[in-house]
């Protein structure tokens, strides 16, 4: 498969520590007692430990004892032969997370044996320029000149949290003498620069999504939920509706990523009626796995296949790159088992390929395929054109 989100692992050595698989990302003594005391009631964090044991043919018990042992006496095999157990093929790597810039894919490529394509975060750039106190011009004239840097260093597409900052109910109307008064407003009473410049951020998104086009790279936006940081009421995809419309938000491809978990089938639709709007599946595959095959079901019964692209959004450890894969793998069985005769078999192989793989390389034009040259999804989809005309 094509992992098409997710973010810096360790190069070298680290020891598993299981307590910090969890969305709860709050500091303090008590927050890493809590974590600790939390861990092993979590089911998610007890499936990592079980499917884990099983790769590593151990007891549960000694899972992380055994994984430790393995990986201290060889880091890089450790982890190639997660990612070839996962049947990771490549991935797409957002290093903003950790406030990182883009670049050092070839890093990751050697030490996971798998290619490695950056992805570009905007909001890294628009905090520094908002916390120098920069004007609203500066920092679109800056936003512009960051996404054409880093396509000509090779970023494969673009990605915004806006949904952690002021929410993705998005004005599409705001206008740069807005922006302009809203910061000077904002600054005047102190708002926290996360949620400050609510104009701003409104007038980038959609810049953004014209700029993209230009560029010809995707936009992916984080829907759903997340760590502990977001308010998962302004997350919801649907608040994306009027800014989808316009004519900046029809001529991208915008991916909403995570599935937009827990609102799956508003994604789906979204995908299914506006004409450039993808759904991506992952994350909850990390924290919710026992229902992932329900919910992957359920958002092939609303979008078009050829509109969704799966990831793990693994993070720190290189096990959840692993296991999100892995998870993933598993709920497509359980969903091609479920859908039986009521579909063709040669439907389950190309949306099987689609979803893992040949959609992610369309839409983020990476090299290969998993079945041959196929018409691209973007237009019309690689189920049409096998029967004569298509429809």
């Amino acid at each position: 498969m094509i992992d098409d989100h997710v973010h810096p692992f360790p190069l070298a050595f680290e020891p598993l520590d299981l307590a910090g698989f969890t969305l709860d990302v709050a500091e303090g003594e008590e927050a890493d007692s809590r974590r600790l005391r939390l861990a092993p009631t979590r089911l998610a964090t007890e499936m990592l430990r079980v499917r884990l044991a099983r790769h590593l043919g151990c007891a549960p018990g000694d899972a992380v004892a055994a994984r430790d042992d393995a990986a201290v006496a060889d880091w890089p095999g450790y982890v190639r032969a997660l990612f070839a157990d996962s049947g990771t093929a490549g991935m797409v790597m957002d290093a903003g997370w950790q406030g990182s810039p883009p670049g050092g894919a070839a890093a990751y490529a050697d030490l996971s044996g798998v290619p490695v394509w950056d992805l570009a975060r905007l909001e890294p750039v628009i905090d520094a320029l908002l916390a120098e106190g920069c004007g609203a011009r500066e920092v679109v004239d800056d936003v512009d000149a960051f996404m054409e840097s880093q396509v000509r260093d090779g970023a494969v597409g673009f990605k915004t949290v806006l949904a952690y900052r002021t929410g993705l109910a998005v004005d599409p109307s705001a206008s740069l003498a807005q922006a302009e008064r809203g910061l000077a407003a904002d600054r005047a009473v102190g708002v926290p620069l996360r949620r400050s410049g609510k104009a701003l951020r409104d007038l980038l998104f959609r810049h953004a999504l014209g700029r993209c086009a230009e560029l010809d790279r995707p936009l992916q936006v984080h829907t759903g939920f997340g760590d502990s940081e977001i308010r998962l009421a302004e997350s919801d995809p649907l608040l994306l509706d009027e800014v989808l419309r316009t004519a900046e938000g029809s001529s991208t491809d915008v991916v909403l990523i995570h599935a937009s978990y827990p609102w799956h089938e508003h994604a789906g639709y979204l995908a299914s009626v506006r004409p450039r709007v993808w759904t991506e599946f992952s994350l909850c595959n990390l924290f919710s796995p026992a229902t992932t095959a329900d919910r992957l079901l359920r958002l092939l019964d609303v979008a078009p296949a050829g509109r969704i692209t799966v990831g793990s959004d693994g993070h720190g450890l290189p096990e959840s790159h692993w296991f999100g894969s892995v998870v993933l793998r598993d709920a497509w069985e359980t969903v091609r088992e479920t859908l039986g005769e009521t579909v063709s078999e040669e439907w389950k192989d190309v949306t099987a390929a689609g979803i893992f793989e040949d959609n992610a390389r369309q839409l983020y034009r990476l090299p290969g395929s998993s079945a041959g040259n196929q018409a691209d999804v973007r237009e019309e989809g690689p189920w049409f054109h096998r029967d004569s005309g298509g429809s």
